[in-house]
């Protein structure tokens, strides 16, 4: 998290009430920087509002549970980013698609035979065989991931939107190319 982000959320959890405008100013950020952040809370906002103002059990326990956190001096990015990597891949995601090597492995196989079955990828050159990939190829390895993903137990919407996003991206894909070649 970074000063900003700090700084925002010391002052929401201080003056609850406070308009986006309000905490804006007050923070020294934009209003849509602010509203990014509050759109990040789970709980509806007409209860986190209309808390005791923050000197309230709420905020007791917060602090209880993040003491840690608040008192930790700032950290840089990259280990911002690699806590975060290490919450989500030990933690969520792995619950959600098993462990990694396994869910690579599945991935492995499907791009094995995409990329054994679809021979416009290969192109001999003086020194050898080499593979070619375009952007639409990606695009479709990018659903064979997100299929990867539901061979685990459970339902995860965003695989199904997100493999669907792909695949709209891989016809655009081939669009921008064929027209290209017209």
């Amino acid at each position: 998290m970074s000063k900003k982000e700090q700084r925002i959320w010391q002052y929401v959890l201080a003056n609850r009430k406070a308009t986006v405008k309000e905490i804006a100013e007050a923070c020294d950020v934009t209003p849509a920087f602010v509203a990014h952040l509050l759109s990040k809370i789970g709980t509806p906002e007409e209860i986190w509002r209309n808390a005791d103002n923050g000197a309230g059990e709420w905020n007791a326990v917060y602090e209880t549970e993040n003491e840690d956190i608040l008192a930790a001096e700032p950290k840089s990015t990259r280990e911002q980013m690699l806590n975060t990597a290490k919450t989500l891949t030990c933690g969520d995601r792995n619950s959600s698609y098993g462990p990694p090597h396994d869910n690579l492995s599945d991935c492995a196989a499907l791009w094995e035979a995409y990329l054994n079955t679809n021979m416009r990828c290969f192109r001999q050159e003086d020194d050898g065989w080499k593979i070619k990939l375009t952007s639409e190829d990606v695009a479709w390895m990018m659903v064979l991931t997100k299929m990867t993903r539901s061979f685990q137990s459970g339902f995860h919407f965003d695989n199904y939107v997100d493999a669907a996003a792909y695949a709209a991206i891989a016809g655009e894909c081939r669009e921008i190319v064929w027209e290209e070649e017209r």
